[in-house]
């Protein structure tokens, strides 16, 4: 997505800033990194000067809907765990009712249950510990791997869905009108 060579008059950039502002397009960018990133390289991706990205990044720091990392060269931003599974819990309870969502929690353990007989394992590290043994191959080296994320993802996918069951009426109560 950046800046460089002539993609920023790409058709693509051009049609992302004419119909979102600078603020959302920094927001855009911040929310989808895996990794903290500098003002200066989500200013590249998000198609705005230096200066603005900053602006727009602090202000998102102080909504706590970014984390900002000051402990190195330079400040780095990223995503605020709190804020992204807050938005994940919202999500699942407005797209899911109870059954559904105990149906999904169900699926979740079916499939933990079966990478723990398959790998005589009790938690993912036990199968990324493996990996590394002389005896298994490249293959199922990268088969253990995709195995344990998959393994991690689903663990914090049922861990999103217990909170949502547990505070379902909670999360989904509307306020009386006055």
């Amino acid at each position: 997505m950046g800046t460089s060579g002539s993609a920023d008059d790409s058709r693509g950039a051009t049609t992302w800033k004419e119909h979102t502002t600078a603020f959302d397009r920094v927001q855009s960018v911040a929310l989808t990194v895996s990794e903290p990133h500098t003002a200066s390289w989500v200013a590249e991706e998000a198609f705005v000067a230096e200066n603005t990205a900053r602006r727009h990044l602090t202000r998102l720091a102080e909504l706590n809907v970014l984390t900002a990392d000051t402990d190195g060269d330079a400040t780095t931003y990223y995503p605020d765990p709190v804020y992204v599974r807050t938005r994940e819990l919202r999500s699942l309870v407005d797209e899911h009712d109870r059954d559904e969502l105990t149906s999904l929690a169900v699926d979740l353990k079916v499939d933990i249950e079966r990478w723990q007989d398959e790998y005589d394992a009790v938690v993912p590290d036990d199968v990324r510990g493996g990996v590394a043994a002389g005896d298994v191959s490249a293959e199922e080296a990268c088969e253990r791997r995709r195995v344990v994320s998959d393994w991690e993802h689903a663990r914090y996918r049922l861990s999103l869905i217990e909170d949502a069951l547990e505070r379902y009426a909670e999360f989904t109560a509307r306020l009386a009108p006055v």
